[in-house]
């Protein structure tokens, strides 16, 4: 972890707490994780990323430390719980830099409040709502809503265990990945947050977002994506690369869905010439 490190929590109007981290110096960078992982999943990250900025990681709403009511989460709560961190922690606009599902929640950030932007980095969001009239995603998205649809009766049914491996290597990592990838605590921390992933996974908005403002954007905006990553993380960049004409897309060589913890040198790299574009 960071020299200096300090942390904190923040109360929500809903009753959520999110739990917070916060080192470094320099430019502000708050670092939004992605299914099933909590604020660890960027402690590769952080040390490096941590001498050239100001960095805040936390864990989102219902991940570990961090709590959420009962009921249907939104991707909306996220985002809304994404600009409550920059207003509370750092007061003043900062860069957004965001994994998978996190990427996917920075980029609706920036959507609703550009004054509270500096950047946005993200690493392959799964906007697949932006895919609908593209015929390869058509076929590709089938196979993967099979896989989704198993791996969330699985943790409904008491095996959330199950549910992750599947989801893991079916569809977010690649075969193999559940034991050659994350390590024991790595496995427990996603299995302990399964549950909350079906709130992702049964909101209707998470993969649709309008991303039509950012098209205008006066800031920024970086993708990142792994050159041994699944089909559907290429169209959509491809899809992004279309819809935001200022958009800088970065190929990882021989990553995958998980740079920050397979390549993090090369990964952390990349996002710190982002952050001084």
């Amino acid at each position: 972890m960071i020299r200096g490190q300090v942390s904190g929590n923040v109360d929500r109007s809903d009753g959520a707490m999110l739990r917070w981290w916060r080192g470094g110096h320099g430019e502000p960078v708050v670092l939004v994780h992605g299914s099933f992982d909590d604020h660890n999943s960027w402690s590769a990250v952080m040390p490096q990323l941590g001498d050239h900025a100001d960095v805040v990681c936390y864990d989102r709403r219902g991940h570990s430390l961090s709590t959420a009511p009962r009921g249907q989460g939104s991707i909306q709560q996220d985002a809304d719980d994404l600009l409550s961190i920059v207003d509370t922690v750092f007061h003043a606009p900062a860069h957004l830099i965001g994994h998978g599902y996190g990427g996917s929640v920075a980029m609706l950030a920036a959507t609703m409040r550009r004054d509270a932007v500096r950047s946005v980095a993200v690493h392959e969001p799964p906007l697949y709502g932006l895919l609908r009239t593209n015929p390869f995603a058509k076929v590709l998205g089938a196979e993967v809503s099979v896989w989704l649809d198993h791996a969330a009766e699985l943790i409904r049914n008491g095996n959330p265990a199950g549910g992750v491996r599947v989801y893991a290597e079916k569809v977010g990592y690649g075969k193999g990945s559940w034991h050659g990838l994350f390590t024991r605590e790595q496995r427990a921390t996603m299995i302990s947050n399964a549950h909350t992933w079906l709130d992702q996974y049964t909101d209707p908005t998470g993969h649709n977002i309008d991303i039509t403002t950012l098209s205008w954007a006066r800031f920024p905006i970086t993708l990142f994506v792994g050159d041994r990553t699944h089909p559907m993380n290429e169209l959509v960049a491809d899809e992004l690369a279309e819809r935001l004409p200022f958009l800088r897309t970065i190929r990882l060589p021989d990553a995958g869905h998980a740079p920050h913890l397979t390549h993090p040198e090369a990964f952390t790299s990349a996002l710190i010439g982002h952050i001084r574009v």
